[in-house]
């Protein structure tokens, strides 16, 4: 679990966790060491590590994914929730495919307290899964890449990596905002194979307390779509689509 700050739901990630059908080693990694953060660590039994290096969102990604030297590896965000079968779902999904290497799943947008929400954005992004990917378990690199090109509908927070199977990958210092979307960009140019399962087994939170708000609020979000969108698009209708994704903004 990424904890960055004192966030109020950080206990509820690490207890959704902690209450998987299949256990694991639970970690947490972070650049803003704080009681609060002990606290919590320390009462879901989960390991704290600290970054002694911190260099930005994408320093601190790439230490948490190497930090426990496990080769299956979830970067759990704090302020989201685990339903029991994300993790069982997830390695049984790269253990079907010796050459996967990463597991997503569908996720939920979940309130404060937790209930399922809906919201436009959630529901294009579920709309754009389902036409692009369908029931495939394994899409193939044009249905992935056609997933990805009208923004990011893949969160980190529900992927699940095969560390052995990614060699020396890791998240680019050029993004804060869109470092995954980058990411998942450059492992289908390199050839990766990525495993997926539609049921919702995440529950994500947007609010203002999130650090994709505070970028977004920062301008760093857009100008990062753009960045994206014309290394995905001819630039006018990148920037047609950018402005178009602009109104989803929350």
């Amino acid at each position: 679990v990424m904890a960055h700050g004192d966030s109020p739901f950080l206990a509820g990630a690490l207890a959704s966790l902690g209450a998987q059908s299949q256990s694991s080693s639970i970690l947490v990694t972070t650049s803003t060491p704080s009681a609060f953060i002990a606290a919590a660590a320390d009462a879901a039994g989960a390991r704290l590590l600290v970054n002694p290096r911190p260099a930005g969102i994408a320093a601190d990604w790439n230490f948490a994914l190497g930090a426990g030297g496990a080769r299956y590896v979830t970067l759990a965000h704090q302020d989201d929730v685990y339903y029991p079968e994300f993790l069982a779902r997830s390695l049984a999904l790269l253990s079907a495919d010796p050459a996967a290497c990463l597991a997503f799943t569908g996720y939920n947008e979940i309130g404060d307290d937790g209930a399922r929400i809906r919201s436009r954005t959630s529901l294009v992004k579920h709309a754009l899964e389902q036409l692009t990917l369908g029931g495939a378990a394994a899409p193939d690199r044009s249905r992935l890449r056609a997933f990805l090109a009208f923004g990011n509908p893949l969160p980190c927070s529900s992927v699940t990596f095969d560390r052995q199977r990614l060699g020396d990958f890791a998240f680019s210092g050029d993004f804060r905002s869109n470092l995954d979307w980058d990411a998942w960009l450059r492992l289908l140019d390199a050839g990766a194979v990525f495993v997926r399962t539609s049921e919702r087994l995440v529950g994500r939170r947007h609010n203002r307390l999130t650090a994709t708000s505070a970028l977004t609020r920062e301008g760093v979000r857009r100008r990062e779509d753009l960045i994206l969108f014309r290394r995905l698009w001819p630039r006018p209708a990148a920037d047609l689509i950018a402005l178009a994704y602009k109104v989803g903004y929350r």
